[in-house]
């Protein structure tokens, strides 16, 4: 096998640099007080749209050019209230989240990376705009360690669409080979990445250690493992 050199890594953002988990809470605790319903009632719903929506961009039956707008609608319906709440909720969401929504260890892995690598984020949208992902990248001092971010509802293409993992290869000029794709979802970050011909890690907190599970694809733990890899290929 030749051996590749990686120029450029592209992170997922939610569940690998950040913790989506922190943010729905927020999102739920905001609609909650907004509309004066129970959080649970709202959790539910809410992780109910997420999957449905994860559903159609694994299908790819969504229109990129409208991917956070479809995301936000279905998320007003399912509460069965006006998109302008879901969009007030987001933005209160955002104001309030704290120091937990960085995930252990992606500090110091930004770090020990930048400088060294092109480094991007290739993240989908759904239900709050890129713009607040960006403001909480900068609050908590990760944006500085990444050259150039490209979501979703910028680019006009989701994952596992090649157009959304070709847009920073294009944009740097660096061939699928050069480049290594890292994320917690098998269908959207894993497979995407392959079948765009980069290098691809999927995070399973499941497994014990490394495993190569594809030519060019591996399976690991947790965004730090991306250090091991690096020096694998």
């Amino acid at each position: 096998m030749v051996m590749a050199m990686i120029r450029l890594i592209s992170f997922d953002v939610w569940n690998t640099l950040l913790d989506i988990n922190v943010m729905i809470e927020n999102l739920v605790k905001a609609l909650s007080e907004l509309l004066e319903v129970s959080e649970k009632d709202i959790m539910e719903r809410t992780l109910k749209t997420r999957e449905e929506i994860k559903k159609i961009r694994k299908s790819r039956s969504g229109d990129p050019e409208k991917a956070l707008e479809e995301s936000q609608e279905l998320l007003a319906r399912a509460l069965g209230v006006d998109i302008e709440i879901v969009k007030r909720a987001t933005a209160k969401a955002t104001l309030s989240v704290d120091e937990r929504i960085v995930l252990p260890e992606v500090r110091e892995t930004l770090k020990k990376l930048h400088g060294r690598y092109i480094i991007t984020t290739t993240g989908n949208v759904m239900f709050w705009p890129s713009a607040y992902t960006r403001l909480i990248l900068e609050k908590f001092g990760l944006a500085e360690y990444i050259t150039k971010q490209f979501y979703s509802d910028e680019i006009k293409a989701y994952k596992p669409m090649k157009d959304a993992f070709l847009a920073p290869l294009r944009y740097f000029n660096v061939s699928p080979e050069e480049a290594i794709h890292i994320g917690d979802t098998k269908a959207e970050d894993f497979e995407g990445a392959l079948n765009t011909g980069m290098y691809a890690c999927w995070i399973n907190s499941n497994v014990k250690k490394i495993e190569r599970i594809h030519e060019r694809g591996f399976m690991v733990k947790s965004t730090t493992d991306i250090l091991k890899i690096l020096q694998e290929i």
